[in-house]
C-alpha cells in the first residue's frame, strides 16, 4: 500500500513539474505572445484542461498529505506528550531531497521530450528529438525543468521527512510503553506441589 502511495505521489509530482516547466519554457520563449504560441503549436483546449486537472490533482494530493501529517502529529502528541523533538536528521533530509530531485528531473525531462516530439508529429513537422532541450525555440528548457523539479522535490522531501519523524516518535513511544508495562507486570512465583508429601 505504501509503495503504491509513493508511486502515485511521484507521478503527481512529475506531472505537475511537467506542466509548470512546459508553460514556463513557452513563457520565456514567447513572452507576451505566449497564448498565441501555445495555440499554434497544438496546445488547444484539451491541453488547458489537462493542465487544470493536473494542477488541481497536485494541490489535492498536497492537501491530503498535510492532513495526514496533522493526524500523525495529533497521535504523536497523544502517545508522547512530554517527549522533546527528535533529531531533525539534516543528512537524511539532504539525501532524500537529492534523490527525489534527480529522479524528478530525469522523469520530467523525459516526458517533456516525448510530449514535444508528439506535438511536432501531430502538426506534421520534423521530429526535433533531444534538440528540444537546447534549441532557441525552447530557451533554457533543461534549466527550467531542473529548477521546477527542485522546488517540487523540496516540498515532497519536507513532507516525507516530517512523516518519518512523526512515525519514529510514535513507534519509539509505543516501544517504551510496552517495555515499561512488561517490567511492571508482577512475576508469578513457582507454585508449591499439591498433595501430601510422605516421609
Amino acid at each position: 500500500m505504501a509503495t503504491w502511495r509513493r508511486l502515485l505521489a511521484f507521478l503527481a509530482m512529475t506531472l505537475v513539474a511537467l506542466v509548470v516547466a512546459h508553460n514556463l519554457v513557452f513563457l520565456l520563449a514567447y513572452g507576451a505572445g505566449y497564448d498565441e504560441a501555445l495555440a499554434h503549436s497544438g496546445h488547444d483546449a484539451a491541453w488547458r484542461t489537462a493542465v487544470a486537472v493536473v494542477i488541481a490533482a497536485g494541490f489535492g494530493l498536497l492537501a491530503l498529505a498535510i492532513w495526514r501529517l496533522h493526524r500523525l502529529g495529533l497521535i504523536a502528541r497523544t502517545v508522547a506528550p512530554t517527549e522533546g523533538r527528535l533529531d531533525p536528521g539534516a543528512s537524511d533530509f539532504g539525501r532524500c531531497l537529492a534523490g527525489l530531485w534527480l529522479r524528478l528531473t530525469g522523469a520530467t525531462t523525459l516526458l517533456f521530450v516525448v510530449q514535444e516530439n508528439l506535438e511536432h508529429q501531430r502538426a506534421g513537422e520534423a521530429l526535433p528529438g533531444l534538440a528540444v532541450l537546447g534549441s532557441t525555440a525552447y530557451p533554457d528548457a533543461i534549466l527550467v525543468i531542473a529548477c521546477v523539479a527542485l522546488a517540487i522535490a523540496l516540498v515532497g522531501a519536507l513532507l516525507h521527512w516530517r512523516r518519518d519523524l512523526l512515525v519514529a516518535r510514535i513507534a519509539g513511544a509505543l516501544r517504551r510503553s510496552s517495555a515499561a508495562a512488561s517490567r511492571s507486570a508482577p512475576r508469578r512465583s513457582c507454585p508449591l506441589p499439591s498433595g501430601r508429601i510422605d516421609h
